[in-house]
């Protein structure tokens, strides 16, 4: 194994203890820990490495937040997939697997090749700018400031243009569908199941209601109407585009690998959080 990278949610005190306790078995045991680019301070402390790509360096990463930073880890992965360990010490949790009493024992068993180990799919993204930019959860198409309606066409797979009138346009993974697509009226799609999920939010005409279209159809939204449009991937990367632009998104080429709980499933975090399973 190459070594370790920990993604920190630095304003957690629970992360930060956990994270130190972590970085001391790793020495101790002799594995390679380094840190992301934004910890350096930590890393200096601790007397580990720090780096601003570790997807290049390291053959784990441990997640040490809740949903939202292991999001932030999907964002290191851009030229193999790496496992992720997700920690979680947040709220929700859908992602994040595994508890913190859990990290020690399951960081172990990952180095030993133990693990037990999910695909989740990934969503790629082609911007108006052309960069294509990953997605783990999910892209929203919206206003710009206010709220207002926008007129979007929706072309699936090789399909004729369909019409959205609406505040906006949520386009999720499977795992995604717990989040925002969710609390927008979408289904809930088991992790296992793949497909591109497209919610529309509060839609006025057109498409009122979720579609579930196959992985391999790729999804082009054009922008027909409005001004002031964003798209917001994974709630952390905002772009402006323009009246008349138009994105892609696909399955992107390769999935994200979570280290998966061997005390809890899927069901059991839909009852925890959702109170859905009785």
């Amino acid at each position: 194994m190459q070594g370790v990278g920990l993604i920190i949610k630095r304003s957690a005190d629970q992360a930060l203890d956990l994270a130190e306790q972590i970085c001391k078995y790793l020495k101790r045991r002799e594995t390679r820990v380094i840190l992301e680019r934004s910890c350096s301070d930590l890393a200096f402390s601790w007397g580990v490495e720090c780096s601003g790509n570790l997807d290049d360096k390291v053959s784990l990463i441990v997640s040490l937040g809740g949903d939202g930073t292991l999001l932030q880890a999907a964002t290191q992965l851009n030229s193999r997939p790496i496992p992720v360990l997700g920690v979680n010490l947040g709220r929700v949790g859908f992602m994040a697997e595994i508890a913190p009493d859990e990290a020690l024992e399951e960081i172990e068993l990952a180095l030993q090749g133990k693990s037990l180990l999910g695909k989740r799919m990934m969503l790629a993204v082609t911007a108006p700018d052309g960069k294509i930019r990953k997605s783990l959860n999910e892209v929203v198409i919206h206003w710009t400031g206010i709220a207002r309606i926008i007129d979007l066409g929706i072309r699936v797979g090789t399909c004729r243009d369909m019409e959205l009138r609406a505040d906006g346009l949520i386009i999720s993974t499977p795992i995604g569908s717990s989040a925002y697509s969710y609390a927008a009226g979408g289904p809930l799609v088991h992790p296992d199941v793949e497909g591109i999920l497209l919610t529309p939010i509060c839609p006025y005409s057109g498409l009122k209601r979720p579609l579930l279209a196959p992985p391999d159809f790729p999804i082009q939204i054009i922008l027909n109407k409005g001004e002031n449009f964003t798209m917001t991937i994974d709630g952390h990367t905002h772009i402006s585009m323009a009246q008349g632009s138009s994105i892609i998104v696909e399955k992107a080429q390769f999935p994200f690998i979570i280290v998966k709980s061997r005390k809890r499933d899927y069901f059991d975090v839909l009852d925890a959080k959702l109170g859905l399973v009785r």
